[in-house]
């Protein structure tokens, strides 16, 4: 019995260490979820190619990819880790790190994802993606400012052969390019807003108020500054075009433009692909780029940036895989070449990449006359302030802005009344900081 018990404990030996061994390849087979807000059919695309190449070099890591449109992902994120389903990789606005930071969403990156930020991205991208303490969160990934996009068709055949470069030109502008058909409707606008977006709003707004010499917060960015004299100025263009017929907040600037019936809008970069593929306007002869045109109180043009970051969940079970995958996507894999990301931002999105090699490869398709407009106001662009809150007073702000434009208040009860708020929400956070 004895002999006959040694072969069959030998085999079950090497059943169970050929399990235990199996066991632990399975162990070694993860999946990663990435959400992100590119949804269309060509981002997926182009964003499977990054995914199946980082998984085609990395057996055993499986990346899954998820999508939302862009007005439902912080409400993704936020209630997907209160069902305990979030994703291990994120991909969103700058405005939000400071409340997820607070709510203990976000993983701190190692200190080799830090050094290769710091020594790749310029010091105010790597400040837009930080906490007032100086704690960097991810990796920055496009640089958005605005700039004033126009039809120089339209411009042209309402006697204009230049885009305006003050207030009183884009009024007078604005006011000559719309025209309206014989039952007195609105067939083409002179500028066109893009009321129901908060960023399409109060973005906008922005690059001009710090064209007008104003400011959003302070410095400290404890209270508001948007309610000052030159935010009021600011505000009182948006009444004055309307009332001169110059905007109609009915008539979508973001949608209306490509189909070649809008004269301006104040936009970002990544527009381009939407430009490349209308049929409405020509994107090399028709579609212009000029600065933010210079308000009474101003001395010279000015605008708004803003960016967005890839971050790792908190609660992800794969958090060193997760920013690995980050890192290879953000990474030349050879010199001279760019980034995964980088040559999505700009061939797919027509967006000026964050890190400074994706900027030097891919300057040729960057240096057309759409994208190398933003490139150059990039340089001298107000970044973005991110405060606990700023997504609170932002949609605050844009609430107001539509009050105006829809003849409910004026600018100054506007401003004031959102400033107000804006501020309590400030002192509010500043105190549960110091807690």
């Amino acid at each position: 019995m004895n002999y006959l018990r040694k072969p069959l404990l030998c085999l079950l030996l090497v059943t169970l260490i050929g399990a235990l061994a199996g066991a632990g390849l399975a162990q070694d087979d993860i999946t990663l979820t990435m959400l992100t807000h590119w949804g269309t059919e060509d981002q997926l695309a182009a964003q499977q190619v990054i995914i199946d190449a980082y998984m085609e070099a990395n057996p055993g890591v499986n990346i899954e990819l998820v999508t939302v449109d862009f007005g439902e992902l912080r409400t993704k994120i936020i209630t997907g880790r209160t069902a305990g389903i979030s994703a291990d990789v994120y991909h969103f606005y700058h405005l939000w790190l400071p409340d997820f930071v607070n709510a203990g969403v976000l993983a701190e990156p190692t200190q080799d994802d830090l050094s290769y930020i710091d020594e790749n991205v310029a010091q105010g991208t790597i400040d837009a993606v930080s906490t007032a303490d100086g704690q960097v969160w991810g990796y920055p990934t496009e640089v958005n400012p605005y700039l004033l996009v126009y039809n120089k068709r339209l411009l042209a055949e309402a006697g204009y052969d230049a885009p305006p470069s003050t207030w009183d030109e884009l009024k007078e502008i604005a006011e000559a390019v719309t025209q309206v058909d014989d039952t007195g409707a609105i067939s083409q606008l002179g500028l066109g807003v893009m009321a129901g977006w908060d960023s399409g709003i109060v973005h906008p707004f922005s690059a001009l108020l710090f064209s007008n010499g104003g400011s959003y917060l302070s410095d400290d960015r404890t209270v508001a500054e948007f309610n000052s004299p030159q935010g009021i100025e600011t505000l009182q263009l948006y009444a004055d075009l309307v009332a001169s017929g110059g905007t109609d907040p009915s008539i979508s600037g973001l949608g209306d433009f490509p189909s070649g019936t809008v004269g301006m809008v104040i936009m970002a970069p990544w527009w381009r692909a939407t430009l490349r593929a209308a049929e409405g306007i020509d994107f090399d002869s028709e579609v212009g780029v000029a600065e933010i045109p210079v308000g009474p109180s101003g001395d010279a043009p000015s605008s708004i940036a803003y960016t967005w970051l890839f971050a790792v969940d908190s609660n992800s079970p794969n958090k060193a895989a997760a920013w690995d995958f980050i890192h290879w996507m953000n990474a030349e894999h050879e010199a001279g070449q760019g980034s995964a990301i980088g040559d999505f931002l700009v061939n797919a999105l027509g967006a000026i990449p964050s890190f400074d090699h994706d900027q030097a490869a891919f300057a040729d398709s960057m240096s057309d006359h759409y994208v190398s407009a933003f490139v150059a106001a990039s340089a001298y662009a107000h970044p973005e302030q991110i405060v606990a809150g700023g997504q609170e007073i932002k949609t605050l702000l844009q609430v107001e802005i539509e009050a105006v434009l829809a003849g409910m208040t004026t600018p100054e009860e506007a401003l004031a009344s959102v400033a107000a708020q804006a501020d309590a929400i400030l002192e509010e956070q500043r105190m549960m900081a110091e807690e």
